[in-house]
């Protein structure tokens, strides 16, 4: 199966921020209904919302617009998991979907066929569109489920989060090898994502913590480097970002103006309205780590083989 294989440009940039608006839009449009329809009104406007969108999609593919189509094509996906479980929740078989915790915790027979429905979608679609962002939503999907089998939340959800990452590093290692290359961006990604999301539900809290988020940081970025991927080095240099914030934080008030750095679990740190005697601190913080940064593209620069651009 041979990948759409999507390069950058003016174009590609505006055809997917268009396409995930629209994704956006069409869920933000569900949940509305969601909320003032029910039952047979909400599966009818789900069912409205997947042949508009899956029609598009076939449309685009046949005038010869993959990338369009394929983002359309994730759009439908969403729209047929959405009405299938608009069909479920019509029959009363899904939890109350409402509850922040239904998806971590508890064992839910219904929701995990809601997953798989997602899974079988998400595979059709890949098969048909050949469009690598289609693997996020698989892989995603595959890894809900079997986030939802195995736990229930706390610890060992974080841990089981991280194995279901491990599994998507060697999988995205092994199509990197092969003629596949292009679907193993995304499982990269998720790894990424994952596995740094259970290190954040362990270390998140103290300084020390922050000092090893900082350092799994420098492992991102390595790992980056050594597998020619991009993800882990952008989630790398957030990971420091958020250990810069933290202490930016705790020294003066700048993460007040760089908010946007700022993991959530970083705004709850004691101290945060108390007079700073530095407030200069903060700002030196930042301007460390992004020095930091610059001698590690230098570094990877130098020992690239063949070199890199100048930078």
């Amino acid at each position: 199966m041979t990948a759409v294989r999507v390069p950058w440009s003016s174009a590609s940039f505006l055809a997917y921020l268009g396409g995930l608006t629209i994704l956006a839009s069409l869920l933000a449009l569900l949940a509305v209904e969601s909320s003032e329809t029910g039952g047979f009104g909400l599966v009818f406007w789900a069912l409205l919302a997947f042949v508009v969108v899956a029609f598009l999609a076939f449309a685009a593919q046949g005038t010869g617009h993959p990338v369009t189509a394929g983002l359309f094509a994730l759009s439908a996906v969403a729209a047929f998991v959405f009405f299938f479980g608009a069909v479920l929740d019509w029959f009363g078989w899904l939890p109350n979907v409402h509850d922040d915790q239904v998806f971590i915790s508890g064992f839910h027979f219904w929701l995990l066929v809601l997953e798989l429905i997602a899974v079988a979608a998400s595979t059709l679609a890949l098969w048909l569109f050949r469009f690598p962002l289609l693997v996020f939503a698989l892989a995603a999907s595959a890894g809900f489920f079997g986030f939802d089998l195995l736990s229930n939340g706390g610890d060992w959800g974080a841990v089981i989060v991280m194995l279901i990452g491990l599994v998507y590093l060697f999988a995205g290692v092994g199509v990197d090898r092969g003629p596949w290359r292009p679907f193993a961006f995304w499982l990269q990604v998720l790894a990424g994502l994952a596995i740094g999301g259970g290190l954040l539900w362990f270390f998140h809290g103290g300084d020390f913590d922050w000092i090893l988020i900082a350092l799994a940081g420098l492992l991102y970025i390595a790992l980056g480097n050594r597998l020619a991927r991009s993800s882990w080095v952008v989630l790398g240099a957030w990971g420091i970002l958020q250990t810069a914030a933290h202490w930016s934080h705790k020294w003066s008030e700048v993460p007040a103006y760089l908010g946007f750095f700022l993991f959530p679990f970083t705004i709850e740190l004691d101290g945060y309205d108390e007079h700073h005697a530095h407030e200069w601190a903060g700002a030196l913080v930042f301007a460390i780590t992004g020095l930091v940064f610059v001698a590690i593209a230098l570094l990877v620069a130098r020992r690239s083989r063949p070199p890199t651009a100048e930078i």
